[in-house]
């Protein structure tokens, strides 16, 4: 911060006096925030995205800048959708800078909420009291099953989901919204257990040890593409794990969407409304 550590305790000061509520517990071993300070940071942390957006937006205007869009994603969403979108706004726009988080959803959620993205586009269901829909059009993408040619189950025309469970995945940790959809969709099937050999944020992770180590990835077609089309990769026939996954794009409640973010949406509802007519898996 470039701040003394009595200087940064003045200004707290003056900032607890301002709001006639303390902000914090002090003890011997340092401060934490005091239910006054929890509930008064998630206003604090929109003030400061405000005027970070507001500064941008002046830049702008004085011609310092073209703009600054912030928006985040799940891997596919990155390299697909929102691609094709930012493409067509810097077209549109040029100068225009795009900074952009590729992440899993929970990690979406809390980067979302700190500000550091205008908005996020994911499957998961976000709303809350800080967090709310941007737009009802939805984006979707197709999630399969692949395995590597020589991998054993390749080929196979009829496979038992039983037996796909057997052999070893690579999938994103527990905890994450895919892997406990997967999980769920087994379960249904009356199958409990899941043989796992790979547990990774990391989609180049999950697909190199798809492609090199003999594991099964259940991902976005989108995201293996390329290795599909080489014939590094081919997908399983299990109906039960495909499906079509929609994404919503989301905002924080407070505040509002920058110019350029606005932009984009639009160029993202376009895409969501060209997709509409497709059939739902």
């Amino acid at each position: 911060m470039n701040l003394t550590q009595p200087a940064v305790t003045r200004i707290i000061r003056r900032l607890e006096a301002h709001l006639g509520a303390p902000l914090f517990e002090r003890t011997t071993t340092g401060v934490t925030l005091n239910v006054y300070g929890k509930a008064f940071l998630p206003y604090a942390s929109t003030v400061d995205t405000e005027m970070t957006n507001a500064e941008d937006l002046l830049d702008a205007l004085r011609g310092a800048s073209k703009g600054v869009v912030r928006v985040g994603g799940v891997g596919s969403v990155v390299s697909g959708h929102l691609a094709t979108a930012l493409q067509q706004l810097l077209a549109d726009q040029p100068g225009l800078q795009a900074q952009v988080i590729e992440e899993i959803e929970d990690k979406l959620l809390l980067a979302l909420k700190r500000g550091e993205v205008d908005m996020a586009i994911s499957p998961e269901p976000y709303m809350d009291d800080e967090i709310t829909l941007a737009c009802p059009e939805a984006l979707h993408d197709l999630v399969e099953v692949f395995v590597a040619p020589r991998h054993p189950l390749a080929g196979r025309a009829d496979i038992p989901l039983a037996e796909a469970a057997r052999h070893p995945w690579a999938l994103p940790p527990l905890d994450t919204p895919i892997t406990r959809e997967l999980k769920r969709r087994f379960f249904a099937e009356g199958i409990e257990t899941v043989e796992i050999g790979v547990l990774s944020r990391s989609v180049n992770m999950l697909k190199s040890m798809t492609l090199q180590g003999g594991q099964i990835c259940w991902m976005p077609r989108g995201l293996v593409a390329r290795e599909v089309d080489a014939g590094d990769l081919v997908a399983l026939p299990l109906p039960a794990l495909t499906f079509r996954r929609r994404f919503h794009i989301y905002r924080r409640r407070m505040g509002q969407l920058p110019p350029p973010a606005l932009k984009l949406l639009r160029a993202l509802q376009t895409l969501a409304q060209e997709q509409s007519a497709l059939p739902e898996e």
